[in-house]
Order: structure tokens, then C-alpha cells, then sequence
């Protein structure tokens, strides 16, 4: 159809121009969760150093590096950061791209250019969207899984089968699912979504469908990495919730991040309303954004409109993206639509709330939310100053955002450059800090392993089998000991190194890094009294 053409080509315009507009103003990437493991992990789990190496990503070593292969590659290959961030700003594009063409199946009958230009600029200057836009966090990936999930559920109804509709939801988040494990509560979302889907006879279908795609993606992309934890630690999940799996390498703790979670019911009724001011309420840096609010009230005005028949006919002026004008059957897909998505957005808002509301991770809803506002305002003023109503809108919804600074740096090539001192056989390097410097141990040479102290993970105070390791090194040791820090001396990295008997002893080298001012410095060792006696099995 010539319309809708031109309208997928509009969309992919906007998405690509936007994208390289944010790029340009952020520059590339250098937050701290790259410092910390997106680098480190996936390359010390291709070249081995996994196995030698204990936690020097903290915590977050451990995280599925799957997705952050290609990218680390090319970190490794020496590429500049255009390239990089180029490589970066793929699932960005696609994340718009699928909003905004969900916005023309949604709400088709004021499909415009203007309409798409400014959908798209009120998504790309989300709180999430923004500042995440061709960064390494991976939100963008899962929401570009999610947006294209749910454009496929909105072009579904009365073209496809249960099957054919729910197979490929499930693929799309199973597989978001499995790159990025925060992306779950957004299967949960779709899994109430398929429950209010259809007539209850194929409600099994429906489910089997999605569950079939889901489990297949999962495995397909986590399933390698899970497997290597099991292998290596006992934990698939490695080492979240190992209260169950009882891991002897980390204590029986959940390890979930517990900051930002709601305190009682006032909080999760009242948290749209806490992202209207500046806080770090939902998220380590402050930020606002008015989209969650003002979104909720969108998708119930297009919930309410579209509860009367008549009122989701779409002119044949502007048809909806299909294969059939027939202006009752088009209305019969709006109204199939409406508690499917409702659904999907309540289930996947609360689990969000419940498991992390950590901002960050609603991008996939604040997209949908940019797309609602702008389009039910350009419904509503249908009949005149359409234009002008949308533009009020946007000022509106972009005046009080406050996006947060995850980190940024000038363009340079190669993006990412860490150079070591020449190291006597035997050395062990050492860390003992909170910062992210992960990152420069993945430069190491082969034959060097980094072991942490003390960080976010480790602690000598806190007895794990990886902790006896690390004391057994610092013991028994036939070679050197460095010690890798920020310049900047944390002081509990000083008071940990000492329950080891460690001091540093001589003048500390500067590394070369593209990323952070890190040192390298000798160790001499005193004996000490043990820390985590129990023998490692």
C-alpha cells in the first residue's frame, strides 16, 4: 500500500535522524557500567581469564556477556569510537522505528509526517531513551525486542492465527529476556497480555505459542552463558538468588538490588508522580520525566475512546498498516487491541516496580507512553489546530525532563586503549575498590591473573570460596603482587588490603588508559592470621 510505504519510510527517516542527532550531542560511550564488566567479561570469557581471574567486575562480572561479544571485539580490534558508536546506535534506530510505526497501527486516523516528527522527537528525549541512546547498556536492544513485539501483536488480530501471532512474541522477548535479564517483567507483561488476547478457546494456544518462543529464544541466548556458570559455580543465575542454589562461591543471598524499590502502597500509587521531580528516587543520578504520568493517562483515554465501536473507524483516507480496507474490520482490530495492551503495559509497569524500579529500565514503556501522548493529542484535536496542539504537547513533555549523565567522552580511535608496564612471571595484580576498572583488566596479558579483594562482590569479612582463593594467592603467591587502583585512593580499599598484610611498598606507574586515571603498584606482604579458614573442597 503506497500510504503506509511511505509511512514505514517516514518512520525509519525519523528514527535514523533523531538517533544521529543524540549521537552527535552525547559523543561515545564511557559509562560505568562499560568501565566496570561490558568490556571485561565478555572478553576474559573468550580468552580464558574467567577462569583465573576472581570478580574484578564486581558483582556485575557475571552478567550475561553474550550480546557485548561484537562490541568488545572490536574494542579488542582497535576501531575508533565512530564506529563503535555507529555499531551502537542499531537497536536505538530500531527501537524508534517499531514506536513509531506502532503509533500509526494504534492510532492511524491522524497519520501525518508532522505527527511522526514529533512522536519521534518526544521519544528520543526520554529520561531513558536519551542519555542510553547507542550506549552499552543493552536497554536499547530489549527495547527494540519489545517495541517490535508489540508492533506484531498490534498488525496481528484478523490476519494471524494464535500461533502466528504469540510464536514470534515469545522469540522477540525471550530472546530480550535472555540478553538482558531485567527484560522479564516485560514477558510477564505479554503473558497477561495473551491471557485477555482471545476467545478462552484459544487461550492455549495463545500461552503454548508464547511460551514455545520464549523458552527457545532464552536458551539460544543465555543458555551458553548459563550453562557456563552451572559448570563453574552451581548457580545458572550466578550469583543472583542463590539462596536457592546455594553456591558455595557467594553467600544464600538474592544479591538484588534493593535501593530503589517502593516503601509500601503510597509509594507504588504515587511513583508516577515522583518522576514529575528531580530525584534520584529511581535512579543512582538525578533525573524527572512527566511521560509515565502522562502516558497512564494517554492509554486510558485510548482505552476509554475505544470502547465504542464507531469510534475506532478509521477514515479510508487513512487506512491502517494491513492488507484489508474494510473500515469494520479495521475497527474490529482497535477494539481487539485494547486490553491486550493494557494488560501488557499495567503487569509490565508493576513488575517493573516490584523487581527494580530503577528508571533505566522502563525505556521499552517510556516509548510506548511518547507514542501514546502524541498520538491520542493529535485524536483528540482532529478537528482543528492539530498541529499546534501536538507541538504544545511536546513542549509540555520535554520542558521538565531532566536526563541523567551516565558518562560520555570525545570521539577518539581506538575507542578504548589500556597499555601495562612489563610484569616479572608469576605476578598477580590485585584490586581492592568499588570504582569500575574492570574494564583495563581485561588488557592484562594472558598469563597475569587480576583478583579482587574487596568491592561491591567481595569482602574479606564475608567467607566464600572465591574469598579463600583470593586469600590462599595472597599467601602462598611465588611471584609479585600489584596492586591496580584509581589514583584517587578510596580509603576502605587501604583498611581491606591490610587484614591481607598487604602495603604498598614503592612508587606506583601510571597506566595508560583512554578511560581512567589508574595506577599499578607493588605490594609487599606481611604475614597474617586467616580470614576465611574453611578449606576449599
Amino acid at each position: 500500500m503506497p500510504i503506509d510505504r511511505a509511512a514505514r519510510r517516514t518512520a525509519a527517516l525519523v528514527a535514523l535522524f533523531f538517533t544521529t542527532i543524540a549521537i552527535v550531542g552525547l559523543r561515545q560511550d564511557a559509562n560505568w557500567d562499560l568501565r566496570n564488566y561490558h568490556l571485561y567479561t565478555p572478553l576474559a570469557w573468550m580468552e580464558g581469564r574467567l577462569d583465573s581471574d576472581i570478580a574484578v567486575a564486581q558483582l556485575q562480572t557475571w552478567h550475561n556477556p553474550i550480546v557485548d561479544l561484537p562490541f568488545a571485539l572490536m574494542v579488542r580490534a582497535g576501531v575508533g569510537g565512530v564506529p563503535i558508536t555507529a555499531w551502537l546506535a542499531i537497536p536505538s534506530v530500531l527501537a524508534l522505528f517499531f514506536a513509531l510505526r506502532l503509533l500509526d497501527t494504534l492510532l492511524p486516523a491522524q497519520r501525518s509526517r508532522a505527527r511522526t516528527w514529533i512522536a519521534g522527537f518526544v521519544a528520543i528525549t526520554g529520561a531513558a531513551v536519551y542519555p542510553s541512546t547507542a550506549a552499552i547498556f543493552n536497554d536499547h536492544i530489549v527495547g527494540a525486542l519489545m517495541l517490535a513485539a508489540l508492533y506484531w501483536l498490534a498488525t496481528s488480530p484478523q490476519r494471524r492465527g494464535p500461533f502466528a501471532t504469540w510464536l514470534p512474541i515469545g522469540l522477540l522477548a525471550g530472546a530480550a529476556a535472555g540478553f538482558k535479564l531485567t527484560a522479564a517483567t516485560y514477558c510477564l507483561g505479554f503473558i497477561a497480555a495473551a491471557l485477555v488476547a482471545g476467545p478462552a478457546r484459544q487461550l492455549p494456544a495463545r500461552i503454548g505459542a508464547l511460551a514455545l518462543g520464549g523458552g527457545v529464544a532464552a536458551l539460544l541466548c543465555w543458555g551458553p552463558w548459563g550453562w557456563y556458570l552451572w559448570q563453574h559455580h552451581g548457580n545458572p543465575l550466578f550469583p543472583y538468588f542463590n539462596q536457592w542454589f546455594q553456591s558455595p562461591d557467594a553467600l544464600p543471598e538474592s544479591m538484588r538490588d534493593l535501593r530503589y524499590l517502593p516503601d509500601g502502597a503510597l509509594q507504588y500509587l504515587n511513583a508516577p508522580l515522583r518522576m514529575l521531580r528531580r530525584s534520584r528516587d529511581f535512579s543512582e543520578v538525578v533525573l524527572a520525566d512527566p511521560r509515565v504520568l502522562l502516558g497512564m493517562i494517554a492509554l486510558a483515554i485510548w482505552v476509554w475512546r475505544g470502547r465504542v465501536r464507531g469510534d475506532a473507524i478509521a477514515p479510508p483516507s487513512a487506512p491502517i498498516a494491513g492488507d484489508t480496507n474494510d473500515a469494520n474490520d479495521e475497527a474490529s482490530i482497535r477494539l481487539a487491541l485494547r486490553w491486550p495492551l493494557l494488560a501488557f503495559v499495567l503487569v509490565s509497569y508493576v513488575g517493573w516496580l516490584a523487581m527494580y524500579s530503577i528508571y533505566r529500565y522502563l525505556l521499552p514503556l517510556e516509548l510506548l507512553f511518547s507514542m501514546l501522548i502524541v498520538g491520542v493529542v493529535s485524536v483528540l484535536f482532529a478537528k482543528r489546530r492539530t498541529r499546534t496542539a501536538m507541538l504544545v504537547a511536546m513542549v509540555l513533555v520535554v520542558a521538565p525532563t531532566k536526563h541523567p549523565s551516565w558518562g560520555r567522552d570525545p570521539f577518539r580511535s581506538p575507542m578504548i586503549e589500556v597499555s601495562y608496564p612489563a610484569l616479572p612471571k608469576h605476578s598477580v595484580v590485585l584490586t581492592s575498590t568499588n570504582h569500575p576498572i574492570g574494564h583495563a583488566l581485561a588488557f592484562l596479558p594472558s598469563d597475569v591473573p587480576a583478583m579482587a579483594i574487596h568491592n561491591n562482590f567481595m569482602d574479606p569479612q564475608r567467607c566464600t570460596r572465591l574469598q579463600e582463593r583470593v586469600e590462599r594467592t595472597v599467601a602462598t603467591n611465588s611471584g609479585p603482587l600489584w596492586l591496580l587502583r584509581p589514583v584517587r585512593v578510596d580509603p576502605p580499599a587501604a583498611e581491606r588490603m591490610a587484614l591481607y598484610g598487604l602495603t604498598v611498598s614503592g612508587a606506583c606507574r601510571p597506566l595508560r588508559n583512554t578511560l581512567a586515571k589508574l595506577e599499578l603498584c607493588p605490594l609487599t606482604r606481611a604475614p597474617f592470621a586467616p580470614i576465611c579458614v574453611k578449606a576449599a573442597p
